[in-house]
């Protein structure tokens, strides 16, 4: 399977010096999935940044990797191991998800529903067209709007994609016991996966709902009460979680990730989109059927929510490219007829399109790992230097580093330090600029900044290898012995820099 074919790579490219992570597309984030497995591998069930030297008070979120980090303590399972089956096992689930759904709206015609399967499991857009003028289209960087790109990503994406598609699938029959048990688990489990997911997809329940009276079909409301009422609990204790705490406010408040700009949407869902437009009418007429409903409203609203203006208004984009590639091969045949090209010719277009930036994401991605690019493994100097950290005390001390290794430090233990994710860690200007300053070219009248740094920020350890020594040379480490070596890679007890 394509999706797999990344971290293959990584697994067999391991050697002596280099150890895979086992994340695959942006890094940046993979990496504070494996920290929130840190909290549960070390014992704990309350989550605290593990990217701010003060953490706050714990609460239970990110409950999912919590309990996947106990489950690889007990089971004795290798970090980068169980995250890679977690993400695979994840979007293998959301496939065949897929396949039950595009079986519903092409029951007439297996061909077409086997199509659909490819297209909507595996498909991009057109974002690769801007490739030729430096850029990447959303459908290089938004995972969670992609089933093959949350594949890549993490676990949680695709597991959300999957129980977002059996609800789409459930038939409004009133309320019997298995749907009524289906509706509770999917309306909890989207709570604790995806907020936005859980709230888009109750949105798409209740739309439906009133769309259907409209229209003047028997309906029951019944199945909207039980999924709302299983999955808002949750989302209210999220948001009182992390408004409550002033570390997890501050952390959302700088974790801005809005839509992207109305022409890269576009691309993003083209050419499925052009055809949408193209066929509404047909389309339009084809709303008795409820799956088609239900993912019509479901593009709709998906579009609607991304313009709430609110900082994370992206979220809402969690899947959209599924209704869209459906309804798109349904628009296809009237969209071929207007334009008098053959179906089959049509297919084939269309099917070239969309595979051309999975195929580009899976090249590049396995490049990078294939050729050992840094943001993919553990150099044994630092994985043996945190690890060894890790063991001293309560494995929770305050330790300085720069900026790539700090994204690092919490992936491998729950250490804690000043500064490592752009938006986990609180103030990461102000973080990363202290971080900077300190590691900086100075002479010996620079000691004083730097014991400043070490008093201010009660730093307990200092890491000293390759990443900082590109930020420079502190005057404070000049003549001193670390506490432990590995690989070029030194850490200095403050305890023993201070006068």
């Amino acid at each position: 399977m394509a999706c797999s074919l990344p971290s293959i790579t990584g697994f067999l490219n391991q050697d002596a010096a280099l150890s895979y992570s086992g994340v695959v597309f942006n890094p940046i984030d993979g990496y504070t999935y494996l920290a929130k497995m840190q909290i549960g591998k070390s014992g704990e069930w309350l989550f605290t940044l593990p990217y701010t030297p003060l953490a706050g008070e714990g609460r239970l979120l990110y409950p999912f990797y919590i309990a996947a980090g106990h489950s690889l303590r007990l089971l004795g399972v290798d970090q980068a191991v169980g995250f890679t089956l977690l993400r695979l096992v994840s979007y293998f689930l959301l496939v065949l998800s897929i396949v039950r759904l595009t079986s519903s709206v092409f029951s007439e015609n297996q061909n077409t529903a086997s199509l659909g399967t490819i297209l909507a499991a595996f498909g991009g857009g057109l974002g690769w067209v801007m490739l030729p003028f430096g850029k990447f289209g959303a459908d290089f960087w938004i995972s969670e709007a992609f089933p093959f790109l949350s594949g890549l990503a993490n676990p949680h994406f695709p597991l959300a994609l999957c129980l977002m598609t059996v609800i789409i699938l459930i038939p409004n029959t009133g309320i019997r016991n298995w749907t009524s048990l289906i509706l509770i688990l999917t309306g909890i489990g989207l709570s604790v996966l995806s907020p936005f997911g859980f709230i888009l997809t109750a949105s798409i329940l209740a739309g439906s709902w009133i769309w259907e009276k409209a229209d003047g079909i028997n309906t029951s409301i019944w199945p909207v009460i039980f999924f709302v009422i299983s999955g808002v609990p949750y989302c209210v204790y999220q948001y009182w979680a992390v408004h409550s705490t002033p570390q997890l406010a501050a952390w959302t408040a700088q974790n801005l990730t809005p839509s992207p700009a109305a022409w890269d949407v576009f691309l993003t869902f083209s050419p499925w989109i052009g055809l949408i437009v193209v066929s509404w009418k047909e389309i339009f007429r084809l709303r008795k059927l409820r799956t088609v409903r239900h993912l019509v409203v479901w593009v709709i609203l998906g579009l609607v929510f991304t313009l709430i203006p609110f900082n994370l208004q992206r979220r809402f984009m969690i899947g959209l490219s599924i209704p869209f590639t459906v309804l798109g091969l349904l628009a296809l045949p009237f969209a071929a007829k207007k334009i008098r090209i053959s179906i089959a010719k049509m297919q084939t277009i269309c099917t070239s399109l969309v595979l051309i930036t999975p195929i580009l994401l899976v090249v590049m991605t396995t490049m990078a790992i294939a050729t050992h690019n840094d943001m993919y493994y553990y150099k044994k100097g630092e994985k043996d230097v945190i690890l060894w950290l890790s063991q001293q005390g309560d494995g929770r001390h305050l330790t300085m580093a720069s900026g790539e290794t700090g994204l690092l430090i919490p992936s491998l233990s729950r250490l804690r330090i000043v500064y490592g994710h752009p938006f986990e860690t609180v103030n990461a200007e102000k973080a990363l600029n202290t971080v900077e300053i300190f590691y900086e070219d100075k002479d010996m009248i620079g000691l004083e900044s730097e014991l400043s740094i070490i008093q201010e920020n009660q730093v307990e350890w200092v890491m000293y290898g390759a990443n900082e020594k590109e930020l420079g040379s502190p005057a404070i480490l000049k003549g001193q012995e670390p506490a432990f070596e590995s690989n070029e890679v030194k850490v200095y007890d403050v305890r023993d820099l201070l006068p």
